[in-house]
């Protein structure tokens, strides 16, 4: 099984796993490089915890002429138990094509990291984001599956601030970034279409993805207590970023996008709602038909916010 570094290391030729720290000069990738045609980029990688995996890349159009002034800092998907942001940087091209600025965040994984901690390294990371970039004026949170969830639980804690003490007491809000949107691909934002009428009788996979990140009381019913909450909706919130949620009609978590948007729109948080025929989970990272338009309805939106 390949590890979490085999991309980086793939791509640096000192084998270091490493794409390059901050005292590094950035490495150019072109567009070939990248496996896509588009807007050549630097990439570099940083550390921005203590942790082992609290690393990120910092994507960035060389073009000047090409930069909009906006960031994306996606999180990737995984089910919280796998994956690594070095299976991304092609996938994200078509954003720097665009002109965003990319920030694409690794994190510490269940079990060995559970939540409230992979949360936390998320406000960690955003908060160095904010330190190192202080220039930045307007970002979107972005991520995929697991990463999607992790997305919105940041904007809607940040948001909400009285939410922050519970999830990121090392942080005061002021150290972080406001998300202008969130952009949620295919995530769990609730749990009670996952746990069904009989959470027993619920796939053995995603009982595993759940037990593992939220422990025991993800599998239960009902409201839990606020630091056990593991989803939006397993909070009490009154403000929330605009929000694209995409996602494939044959995706098991197609009932958890739908149930969120129909909360979203109960409480009039300006929605992008998208769902893509035929569009299995995690297609925003493969070679189907419907990933080109997930990739321009994306940008619309992000054009929309920024």
């Amino acid at each position: 099984m390949q590890s979490r570094n085999h991309y980086a290391a793939t791509l640096c030729p000192t084998g270091s796993g490493r794409l390059a720290g901050s005292s590094d000069l950035c490495t150019v990738f072109t567009a070939l490089a990248l496996g896509k045609r588009g807007t050549p980029v630097s990439l570099r990688e940083y550390q921005y915890g203590t942790h082992r995996d609290e690393r990120l890349d910092h994507q960035v159009p060389l073009v000047a002429a090409a930069s909009n002034g906006s960031a994306i800092i996606y999180l990737h998907g995984g089910g919280w138990i796998a994956c690594s942001k070095n299976y991304y940087p092609a996938d994200l091209q078509f954003l720097c094509n665009a002109g965003y600025t990319v920030f694409n965040v690794d994190y510490p994984l269940a079990p060995e990291q559970p939540h409230p901690q992979m949360l936390q390294s998320i406000f960690r990371a955003v908060a160095w984001i904010k330190r190192k970039h202080p220039y930045l004026q307007r970002v979107h949170m972005m991520g995929d599956s697991a990463g999607a969830n992790l997305a919105a639980m940041y904007c809607v804690v940040c948001a909400n601030p009285e939410l922050l003490p519970t999830f990121g007491n090392e942080f005061a809000h002021t150290d972080l970034l406001e998300p202008a949107s969130l952009v949620s691909l295919y995530g769990l934002l609730e749990r009670e279409t996952l746990l069904g009428d009989d959470p027993a009788k619920m796939n053995a996979i995603m009982r595993l993805f759940l037990q593992c990140y939220g422990g025991l009381a993800a599998l239960k019913p009902g409201k839990p207590r606020p630091e056990n909450a593991i989803t939006p909706l397993d909070l009490d919130w009154l403000e929330h970023p605009p929000c694209f949620l995409g996602v494939g009609d044959i995706d098991f978590l197609y009932a958890s996008s739908a149930r969120y948007a129909r909360e979203l729109q109960a409480r009039d948080v300006s929605l992008t709602h998208k769902v893509y025929p035929g569009a299995p989970h995690g297609f925003l990272n493969q070679r189907h038909a419907q990933t080109p338009k997930l990739k321009q309805d994306v940008l619309e939106f992000l054009a929309a916010n920024s």
